[in-house]
Formats: structure tokens, C-alpha cells, sequence
């Protein structure tokens, strides 16, 4: 239901997901060549050799699960255990999304074209952002189950 608070926070997750189609992730420096690393691939490459169009296929396909998920989430307002166990699963994603960009891609694409420098861009903030607000809509779940069971007592 739109009126809780819990399915704002997880309707902003879902905005910061599907930020992230739009900002890059990270840049490397190749040269005199900057590099950007984003969700939907890699930009400005010198060597097409290394990315192919599948290197990145994992991370689209978390933000995809990222970005639909919160949404079914929140239609789920009658069944809030099950609410909570999705939440959990996207703080999962969420943090895997995170560990995947900074131990697999930048060490792979820094080892791999031997780039000097690499900036992690706002998209990288995104995931941790969707992580706080996942945490915020568990809490207002739990609020909302301890009232009902607070309601039950009375009766």
C-alpha cells in the first residue's frame, strides 16, 4: 500500500536502482584514454578485445533484479514476513552488486589494460544508498507487525 512508509523507502530503492542505467560506475585511466565502467557496459574502450557486450551481463542483470524486486516487495502488503525476507534478499543483491564492481571488475579491468588510476563514480553509491533505504522499509515492516500482534493481544 502506498500510504506506509515502508513502500517509500522501497520505491526510492527502486529510483536509485534505475539511476544507475544512467551514471557510470567507475573510470579507469588507459593512457590518455578514460575508460567509464557502467552497468550497461564499458565506454570509450581502446581495446574492444577485452569488454565484449557479455563482460558486464551480471551486473545488468542484478540491477534488473535490483530495480523489480522492491516493487513486487511492496504489493506484497498483506504477507509482511514474506516483505521482510524479500527486503533481506534485496540488502543481498545490494551488497553483492557493490563487492562485485570492487573485487571482480576493477582489479580485472586494472590487471587487464593496466590502468593506472581508477575513480569510483556516483553509480557506485547508488547500491548503498538502496541498501540504507531496503534497511529503513525492513524496520517499518517490523513496526507494522509488532502493532498487529499488539492489536491481537487486546482483542
Amino acid at each position: 500500500m502506498i500510504q506506509r512508509i515502508q513502500t517509500l523507502y522501497m520505491y526510492l530503492s527502486v529510483v536509485l536502482c534505475g539511476l544507475l542505467f544512467s551514471f557510470d560506475l567507475a573510470s579507469f585511466d588507459y593512457g590518455s584514454t578514460m575508460m567509464n565502467l557502467s552497468v550497461l557496459g564499458v565506454d570509450n574502450q581502446v581495446d574492444a578485445t577485452y569488454f565484449g557486450s557479455g563482460y558486464t551481463w551480471s551486473l545488468l542483470v542484478l540491477t534488473i533484479l535490483m530495480t523489480i524486486l522492491p516493487v513486487v516487495t511492496s504489493f506484497l502488503y498483506k504477507r509482511r514476513q514474506v516483505q521482510v525476507k524479500l527486503c533481506q534478499l534485496e540488502m543481498l543483491l545490494n551488497v553483492v552488486f557493490v563487492v562485485l564492481v570492487m573485487l571482480y571488475f576493477a582489479p580485472d579491468v586494472k590487471e587487464t589494460i593496466n590502468a593506472e588510476m581508477e575513480i569510483y563514480k556516483a553509480g557506485m553509491y547508488f547500491p548503498i544508498g538502496s541498501l540504507v533505504f531496503n534497511l529503513l522499509a525492513i524496520r517499518g515492516i517490523k513496526k507494522d507487525i509488532e502493532l498487529l500482534k499488539s492489536v491481537d493481544r487486546i482483542r
